[in-house]
């Protein structure tokens, strides 16, 4: 692509960006992230499933972008929650709360929410940049790629989401194994045979993605809070401002994790959620004051919304380039790309550079506007917060209903939502992650599936490709050492386990000490 065409599509972009309808959808959707960033049990996951059927008539490149103001807006929206009620909006937050809170406690709460907003800001700045750099040299590279390395790609990110289960690994294995298993149900898509639909014509498309999106996140969050207390926000004992002089102390720290955030983002299935946690960990680590942490740091809320912020313009880098969802939200994202009828892929971006350019454009814009409405018009949603959990509920089961119609405008698939909502209200008692199986779903039928079978006639029915082709042997490779990582992980740990068995039942306890009469008249007696 020469530079003038490069110039013409990013011309392109800004055009699409600042045309006043685009701009309202933009500030509605960062206005709306916000709040469902900030409403405890509405996560980011959870608003861009409910509201990515919205999108579907819309243009699609418009589509995707007010997916992803919601993404970045609900980011920074869960930090507002977890300052002033210690209960994270977003899994994103969690960190955030332990710094935010003890600074609402001890009357800092406006200052905290002022340099988290700042710190999002910053982070989503840094982060948008790097996508525009590291972008183009991986969708260059990704050209060398063919369905062997598609498959063993797709292969690794759901093992590694999978590995990323916060209950057990294991779980996480046979979480996205269902996955798998779920994606094949429809029509073949090589030679167009029935497969699973049990003589079903709604499923001759295979599972709607969206509709068990929703029951898996939606529905399943409804139902696994009935019940649960809630917690009353703490007042803002003054108005929201930004601490410049801890802004500028901090700015290196910023910097820094920001850069460690857009990486994380970067590596298929790890997300925000570690990002804000290993950013948080670093900020501990490289800290001036560790004795701070957990009483009020603002280095700890640096570390942590910077990074997390970050991530999310990192996580659009596997996606626009390999087709690889780099979290949760962004293979929300993938599935609405598909039903929008686009595919994403290495030669997606040589002719579609304004993609790149407007996804980074109205993360910018997204990052401004929510920004403005963290500091200017922060309590109004304070006060959203002290609505009822049942009440915020009652509207999210509402919203899974209305979502999940509206895709297809099918009964069936509000039955499809509700099925999987009871399967995820399953899983989360039963402690299997959901991520791995949406994962699975989404990336089974057009990647996996698909590729392999590719893979197969382009071989003429060999498998040695796929352990031969150097890309696809060091795919094979990373996939080994994970699993031979973890099986000696698991081994030490159980050599562990018998080792102290064994010590604890060769232990004998000592004979009681006699007293010394008693030892000499039995031995006058022998």
């Amino acid at each position: 692509m020469n530079p003038m065409s490069v110039a013409q599509q990013l011309l392109y972009a800004m055009q699409l960006l600042v045309q006043p309808g685009s701009l309202a959808l933009l500030a509605l959707a960062t206005a709306v992230g916000v709040l469902a960033g900030a409403l405890p049990g509405v996560s980011t996951t959870m608003a861009v499933a409910l509201l990515a059927p919205m999108t579907y008539t819309m243009d699609p490149l418009l589509g995707i972008l007010v997916l992803c103001a919601i993404q970045v807006a609900s980011t920074y929206g869960g930090s507002i929650s977890a300052t002033l009620l210690n209960v994270p909006g977003t899994p994103a937050s969690a960190a955030t709360g332990l710094e935010g809170y003890p600074l609402t406690r001890s009357g800092e709460g406006g200052s905290a929410l002022g340099f988290n907003a700042l710190q999002s800001f910053l982070g989503t700045l840094i982060g948008t940049a790097l996508l525009l750099v590291a972008t183009p040299f991986l969708a260059r590279a990704a050209l060398r790629f063919g369905p062997w390395e598609y498959f063993w790609l797709s292969i690794f990110g759901v093992v590694i989401c999978a590995y990323l289960a916060r209950t057990s690994r294991l779980k996480g294995l046979v979480a996205g194994g269902v996955g798998f298993l779920l994606s094949f149900v429809g029509l073949d898509p090589m030679w167009a045979h029935p497969r699973f639909t049990l003589g079903n014509v709604y499923l001759m498309d295979g599972i709607p993605l969206i509709p068990a999106m929703v029951g898996l996140y939606g529905m399943a969050e409804v139902l696994d809070q009935i019940g649960r207390p809630g917690r009353d926000p703490a007042a803002l004992e003054r108005g929201v401002r930004i601490p410049w002089k801890e802004v500028v102390a901090n700015l290196a720290l910023s910097v820094r994790v920001s850069v460690i955030g857009f990486l994380i983002g970067v590596l298929p299935g790890l997300g925000a959620n570690i990002a804000s946690w290993v950013g948080y960990d670093h900020a501990m680590r490289t800290s001036r004051k560790p004795d701070r942490f957990g009483k009020g740091s603002y280095e700890g809320l640096a570390g942590s919304e910077a990074a997390n912020n970050a991530c999310v313009p990192g996580a659009y880098v596997p996606l626009l380039t390999l087709a690889i969802p780099g979290d949760n939200v962004t293979a929300i994202v993938l599935a609405a790309l598909q039903i929008h009828g686009v595919r994403v892929g290495p030669t997606f971006l040589v002719e579609n550079a304004h993609w790149l350019y407007a996804i980074a454009g109205s993360m910018v814009l997204a990052a401004c506007m929510f920004l403005a409405v963290g500091v200017l018009v922060a309590r109004p949603f304070v006060a959203a917060l002290r609505a009822p959990r049942p009440a915020v509920m009652g509207v999210v089961a509402v919203l899974c209903v209305v979502g999940s119609y509206a895709v297809n405008s099918r009964h069936f698939d509000v039955v499809v939502m509700l099925a999987f909502g009871l399967v995820g209200l399953a899983m989360r008692r039963l402690g299997y992650p959901v991520a791995p199986m949406i994962l699975a779903m989404v990336l089974g039928r057009e990647m996996i599936d698909t590729n392999f079978r590719r893979a197969l006639l382009a071989g003429k029915y060999s498998f040695a490709p796929f352990v031969t082709r150097p890309i696809s042997l060091a795919l094979v490779a990373m996939l080994l050492a994970l699993l031979a990582h973890d099986g000696w992980k698991a081994y030490r740990a159980w050599r562990g386990r018998i080792g102290s068995a064994v010590a604890a039942a060769g232990t004998v306890p000592a004979p009681a000490a006699q007293p010394s009469g008693v030892a000499a008249d039995r031995g006058k007696g022998g």
